[in-house]
């Protein structure tokens, strides 16, 4: 966003570095041609003038042409603080339009008093007819010159507008190759962890000992199971699902590890149902943290592994004791690279990872439930 922003202050502060070379002589011709256009047939066209009264005509013209190419820039620069065209296109284009054409009779009409004031007509002297159809030429052709700034304002604005359209379309096209990569690698780490030979067996083993014990329970160890199965293959490939969703995931899943556990593990979510339902995260993130926490500490009842889960902010946090294992297992990292990288596509706010001698802290970005999807 902040890149956005600079880029569009310096493609404003080039357009005004460059507005008075390209406009004030378009102007100036446009209004040459446009007094040709109303009257060619004028005899001053044709009749030959001192060098004087040449230049003097000239540079009155140039003048008038700076003054209201100027006023048409200060208009632009204060129009966008109160009718941006980004938010306000329409609008924008009618009212500088309007607002210019008044401007420039305003000035056309003090420059006229002035002009009267400063070069006064003898007593009894009257306009003459070709004098007044002048006067009404000099004044359509102010109110198309208005027109003409107009068009260019507008014009820069559509092509400005396009520009950014193209490179906001590559950007995302972008970002979504490279979300694809990066879904298609959680899904094949998510793939791996269901054929996990360890992670099976742990279950089986669990499963067969409940079986004989209370047939009830394994009933409901075998439907969290199932439930664990489905969500990973349903929203593996989904950018982000409702935190409420994700959290009876997790729920389902610690089912499983305090069934071969007990008490040596513990669970504690503190998130209100209002929060749940509104907030989102990527899907698989808050169980990789879960599954990390139990996989790289000890546990014991004495010293029970405590993970906590809670919405701070604009973040989702999970945190746990710290209790190293005294052989720590090797970690390839992936997981938890995997979720930084894809909330780095996700959202403007980065994923932030804190590890003290107490306790390791996993903030997760939280995403709105309806969070724009990259994907094609």
């Amino acid at each position: 966003m902040e890149r956005k922003v600079e880029k569009n202050n310096i493609d404003q502060s080039l357009f005004t570095k460059h507005y008075r070379l390209v406009v004030i002589p378009a102007v100036f011709v446009l209004y040459l041609f446009s007094h040709f256009l109303l009257n060619p047939y004028d005899p001053e066209w044709y009749n030959s003038i001192d060098t004087d009264s040449f230049w003097q005509s000239g540079i009155m013209i140039l003048v008038y042409c700076t003054l209201i190419s100027e006023i048409s820039l200060r208009l632009s620069h204060a129009l966008n603080k109160v009718l941006p065209w980004t938010k306000y296109a329409s609008w924008r284009v009618v009212v500088q339009l309007l607002l210019l054409i008044l401007l420039i009779f305003l000035v056309y009409c003090i420059l006229n008093i002035a002009y009267l004031v400063w070069i006064p007509y003898e007593p009894g002297e009257i306009l003459d007819l070709e004098a007044k159809i002048d006067i009404w030429q000099s004044l359509l052709i102010s109110i198309n010159t208005g027109i003409f700034i107009s068009v260019i304002h507008t014009g820069y604005f559509l092509i400005k507008n396009w520009k950014n359209s193209m490179m906001d379309a590559a950007e995302l096209k972008l970002k979504a190759e490279q979300l694809e990569r990066i879904a298609s690698q959680a899904e094949l780490e998510t793939l791996k962890m269901q054929l996990d030979p360890h992670f099976l067996f742990n279950n089986f083993s669990t499963l067969s000992e409940l079986v004989i014990e209370d047939q009830q329970v394994a009933v409901k160890f075998i439907d969290h199971l199932a439930l664990v199965y489905r969500y990973m293959l349903s929203n593996v490939r989904k950018n982000s699902i409702s935190l409420k969703e994700e959290i009876s995931f997790v729920e389902s899943y610690f089912y499983l590890i305090k069934e071969r556990m007990g008490r040596k593990v513990e669970l504690i979510i503190d998130i209100p149902e209002n929060v749940q339902n509104t907030q989102a995260v990527a899907p698989i993130a808050l169980q990789l943290l879960v599954e990390n926490a139990v996989k790289h500490n000890t546990a014991s009842k004495e010293h029970p592994l405590v993970i906590h889960i809670e919405v701070v902010n604009q973040y989702v946090v999970v945190r746990n004791n710290l209790q190293k294992l005294v052989v720590e297992l090797p970690s390839s990292k992936v997981g938890l690279d995997n979720i930084v990288d894809r909330y780095r596509l996700l959202s403007q706010l980065d994923v932030e990872i804190t590890s003290t001698t107490e306790e390791f802290i996993v903030k997760l970005p939280l995403l709105a439930v309806r969070e724009r999807s990259y994907t094609n």
